[in-house]
């Protein structure tokens, strides 16, 4: 499902920062994490490896999401047949699958499928820990808490937020085998200590990064419950089978294991950051399939209820998995045709002035380079430093406008939204120095943005 239309969904700012930031040399990436976004730089340092041998294509960017998704419902099957047996684990790891929200993030060029793998690992691994059989040697049983503390370092590595597995983890040792707390505690330990560079970093960082976030308030909740899956008739299936798995002992012993990371999330989200966002949570999903996957093993009839309610669950999220790969479904600002617009008509000499100021944070400059050919690459006007130079996502323009004026025959402007003039969007010093020289001849409309092509006066 993760390889269907996998290079139809236009790419989205946060896609293009990735490709921004894997395509410079390592140098620059270690640079650019000083800065910025060091919480994903084991991501992108993969993604940088693995685009210099298979490209940088949006099928070669997302790639990696598809199979760890795909890694994920794996282990969600191997987790659920731990807990509640082989059946129960089949229908949780084909539930997962079918989540739509899950095959938007299998399709996206972020570590988001990434950490749901890691955390459904480190969950599965602290399973198989609490279940350990009496003849393992205590040679066996720390080797064993060190791959789960291993897992828990990767989890933390691709998104810190994951980290409120910790609490699912910390009930699983209480409800299962309570003297295993010091293990638990002794690989905590270990897993943070080897993590506190990057928990600090993150912390230094996440003013800049995340405080578009809103605080969440209690009626946040049923919002986060469609907002996990991306369709409320899936999140009502699931927690249907939820409560019906309920109805035995270990579906009951289970059930606060979904709720709790999602409730630590909130709780430091009321502090000076925010992290309430659904791709941040996304790996409670497999937790959550987990318990519905044993509910309908429990459904009457189980043998044949069973792959009928997850039939039912695939109809009922079929038209929102259709749409998590149309060419809109991850942004609605068309860099293609916008690129293709200025190809068309690109004569050498000609410059480009992609809008920026306020609106940086949309990544318009690097949606263009992205899309627009190789051979075609018109000099970016109001450009003083780039981002790489930078070492940033985000490059700067001119103080003084009207000095980087260099006499280009032909300009093209490209501002967000429709707008009958081309400059509207631009900041005003950058208006004021492009009316007093150029002229608009030419202004096309595409998804979300606006081309305006100007001469010299």
């Amino acid at each position: 499902m993760g390889f269907w239309h996998l290079g139809r969904p236009l790419l989205w700012r946060d896609e293009l920062a990735t490709w921004s930031a894997t395509s410079r040399s390592l140098g620059h990436v270690w640079g650019l994490l000083g800065n910025v976004d060091a919480v994903s730089g084991a991501y992108y340092i993969f993604l940088h490896g693995w685009t210099a041998v298979f490209g940088d294509s949006a099928v070669a960017l997302r790639t990696p999401s598809v199979l760890a998704v795909g890694l994920a419902a794996g282990l969600t099957a191997a987790l659920g047949k731990r807990l509640f047996g082989a059946r129960a684990g089949l229908w949780a790891g084909l539930l997962f699958a079918l989540v739509p929200a899950v095959l938007r993030y299998a399709q996206e060029a972020r570590s988001y499928g990434m950490v749901t793998a890691a955390a459904v690992l480190a969950t599965w691994q602290l399973v198989r820990v609490l279940d350990c059989k009496p003849e393992w040697s205590r040679r066996r049983m720390r080797l064993e808490w060190l791959g789960y503390a291993g897992a828990l370092v990767l989890t933390g590595l691709l998104h810190l937020v994951a980290l409120a597995v910790l609490a699912s983890h910390l009930w699983l040792v209480w409800t299962r085998r309570r003297r295993a707390w010091r293990g638990l505690l002794a690989a905590t330990v270990l897993a943070l200590a080897v993590l506190s560079p990057l928990l600090i970093a993150g912390r230094a960082e996440s003013g800049r990064q995340i405080n578009w976030i809103q605080r969440p308030n209690l009626l946040a909740f049923p919002g986060m419950v469609h907002d996990l899956t991306f369709a409320w008739p899936v999140s009502i299936a699931l927690l249907v089978l939820a409560l019906v798995a309920c109805t035995s002992r270990d579906g009951l012993r289970f059930l606060p294991v979904p709720f709790l990371p999602i409730v630590v999330v909130w709780i430091a989200s009321q502090g000076s950051n925010s992290y309430w966002v659904e791709r941040y949570l996304l790996f409670t999903v497999p937790l959550w399939t987990v318990l519905a996957g044993a509910g309908a093993e429990r459904l009457p009839r189980g043998r044949w209820a069973a792959p009928v309610a997850v039939v039912v669950v695939a109809a009922l999220g079929f038209t929102s998995l259709k749409d998590q790969s149309g060419p809109w479904s991850h942004t609605g600002t068309d860099w293609r045709t916008a690129a293709r617009t200025i190809s068309t008509g690109f004569r050498p000499g000609d410059a480009m002035v992609p809008e920026r100021g306020g609106a940086s944070v949309y990544m318009l400059d690097l949606g263009l380079d992205y899309y627009l050919p190789a051979k075609v690459h018109p000099k970016d006007l109001f450009l003083a430093r780039t981002a790489v130079a930078r070492d940033d996502l985000m490059a700067t323009e001119c103080a003084v406008p009207t000095a980087c004026l260099d006499g280009a025959p032909r300009l093209w402007v490209v501002t967000f939204g429709h707008a009958r003039d081309p400059l509207a969007g631009l900041p005003q010093p950058e208006q004021a120095a492009l009316r007093a020289h150029y002229t608009v001849v030419g202004i096309d409309h595409v998804k979300g943005l606006t081309v305006g092509l100007l001469t010299l006066s």
